[in-house]
């Protein structure tokens, strides 16, 4: 059997891992298992700057289920690789972390926001099918920052991370805690001034396709399949604009409790996804992509592949 090699997606809003071994025909990946736990790691440490206590734990306990999965299915302890990214460059007591995921035999790595860009492009051109020709714009977001990459062919033209994720911008527009459609004019006017360096690299580059990566565009594909109940995301695909749209204004104007019960929402993005949706409508209302697609690779894929010496 092909070795077995692991990676921890150590994210502001969700803990992700990814165990998976070597193939030869697309993707090059043979994914054994892959889980996904709302450790909510930044709640609280946008504010104070430290992660607090309960997120703490929650971190422990989901990387102990974790440790157990990737042994069960055939890591090594020492090849299962826990990545730090934008609420570990922050937050002033990540090193706790650090120390506990160590001792726990893990290993741990801390990605600047530029290697974290460069890691999700490395995945999402392993998703993509071949040859891929058109000048793409990825974009990630996370709980913290939001990366974005522009490309053509093997040469990229733009990349940056910014720190607009999903739960940071909650912990500046939220009320009570929560989404609240009353924000919309303020919000759009922030994302609108934070996004001017890719808006301007759109303007100058002007990519023809948006290509989501994973997180918040999985749940978009999730409620366009939210019907085909046994459908399973493939490693990427296109998504309906029109349907985009539509599911926007349903869950921007949907309380808490309402969104969590449409179709196909997971649970614990319901509190971001009206923060992604908006980010993602302003990039594409301000550069004039008509085009999205969703790759449900990211960056712990891109690791994965680096560590394997693939390009």
């Amino acid at each position: 059997m092909s070795q077995v090699f692991s990676v921890v997606d150590l994210g502001t809003n969700t803990f992700q891992l990814l165990v998976a071994q070597p193939k030869s025909d697309f993707p090059g990946i043979n994914i054994l298992y892959q889980s996904q736990v709302p450790v909510t790691l930044g709640k609280g440490a946008m504010e104070t700057g430290e992660i607090q206590p309960d997120a703490m734990q929650r971190a422990l306990l989901a990387l102990a289920d974790f440790k157990e999965k990737a042994l069960e299915m055939g890591s090594q302890a020492s090849q299962i690789m826990c990545i730090g990214t934008s609420i570990l460059r922050r937050a002033t007591n990540a090193h706790e972390l650090i120390a506990h995921i160590e001792e726990m035999g893990m290993r741990t790595q801390i990605i600047s926001g530029m290697e974290e860009a460069e890691l999700i492009h490395h995945g999402i051109i392993h998703s993509l099918p071949q040859p891929w020709t058109k000048r793409s714009l990825v974009m990630d977001i996370g709980g913290g920052s939001v990366e974005f990459i522009l490309f053509e062919g093997s040469k990229v033209h733009f990349k940056i991370s910014l720190e607009v994720g999903g739960l940071r911008l909650l912990s500046l527009f939220h009320q009570n805690g929560l989404y609240v459609h009353q924000v919309t004019t303020e919000l759009d006017a922030f994302i609108e001034r934070e996004l001017a360096p890719v808006l301007q690299a759109c303007a100058r580059f002007r990519p023809e396709v948006l290509i989501g990566a994973a997180g918040a565009f999985e749940t978009i594909w999730d409620l366009e399949h939210a019907e085909d109940v046994d459908l399973r995301i493939p490693p990427s695909t296109s998504l309906d604009l029109k349907l985009f749209y539509e599911q926007k204004l349903k869950v921007e104007q949907s309380d808490d409790e309402a969104r969590k019960r449409i179709p196909g929402m997971k649970a614990f993005r319901a509190g971001i996804l009206p923060y992604a949706n908006a980010l993602i409508a302003m990039v594409l209302a301000k550069s004039g992509i008509s085009e999205l697609w969703v790759s449900s690779f990211s960056m712990k894929e891109g690791y994965w592949f680096s560590a394997q010496g693939r390009g």
